[in-house]
């Protein structure tokens, strides 16, 4: 049997051990720091090992506007890696050189896996191709390789792993693609199509055809 001064000794520990490890496993079960979303920051151009753009000061999945001083932009989703300010995949090389000054506007902070938000669901507008020989790379913006005999476009709007139906107006064909990259960035034109979307589109010859384009599934990972 415990004397009175050893049962008071005994709860105070047990007491003090209870403590201890309700603190403990709050502090194991808490969820990580991220970074919060600033609504604009300037920084230099930095290419790092990484298959998509990553920031320490936005959220995962935020939509970025990364400005230059001539004025040219690019908009990307950008992802949160402690790490770096801003640092781009190596296929970002042909629109910024290594220590450029940049812009960023946050345009929309969030996570990445929110639901994906595609701003139309049906658009007219010109694509081009691109694939071979014009410094594409082996990676696109989405972090998947570049197949060029694969079904994929670039778009400067749409969430990666949308599903779009795209039909030639000269001539009727249409085909189905997925957004795997960021582009066009020629005044004019919304969408740059791997050479096996716009050759089942009968456009590889022409270089740039008008199109409509039709959302049927919005977005989806496709890391």
């Amino acid at each position: 049997m415990f004397s009175k001064r050893g049962a008071n000794l005994f709860l105070l520990g047990l007491l003090s051990l209870l403590t201890t490890s309700c603190v403990g496993f709050k502090g194991s079960t808490s969820p990580p720091l991220v970074a919060e979303c600033r609504d604009s920051f300037q920084t230099e151009a930095k290419f790092c090992k990484t298959r998509r753009v990553v920031s320490n000061k936005v959220q995962d999945g935020s939509l970025i506007a990364v400005r230059t001083s001539t004025g040219k932009v690019i908009k990307v989703a950008a992802y949160y890696n402690r790490k770096w300010d801003l640092c781009f995949p190596k296929t970002y090389k042909r629109f910024f050189k290594e220590g450029q000054p940049l812009w960023v506007e946050v345009l929309r902070c969030g996570y990445s896996q929110n639901k994906p938000y595609c701003p139309w669901r049906v658009k007219y507008s010109k694509a081009s191709w691109y694939g071979y020989g014009d410094g594409s790379g082996k990676w696109t913006a989405s972090g998947r390789p570049f197949i060029p005999e694969s079904y994929g476009l670039a778009n400067r709007e749409l969430p990666f792993g949308t599903l779009v139906k795209i039909t030639n107006l000269e001539n009727g064909k249409s085909v189905y693609a997925v957004v795997l990259d960021r582009g066009p960035y020629v005044k004019g034109r919304d969408f740059d199509l791997y050479p096996k979307t716009m050759r089942a589109l009968g456009g590889l010859e022409r270089g740039v055809i008008p199109v409509k384009v039709e959302v049927l599934r919005c977005g989806w990972e496709v890391d």
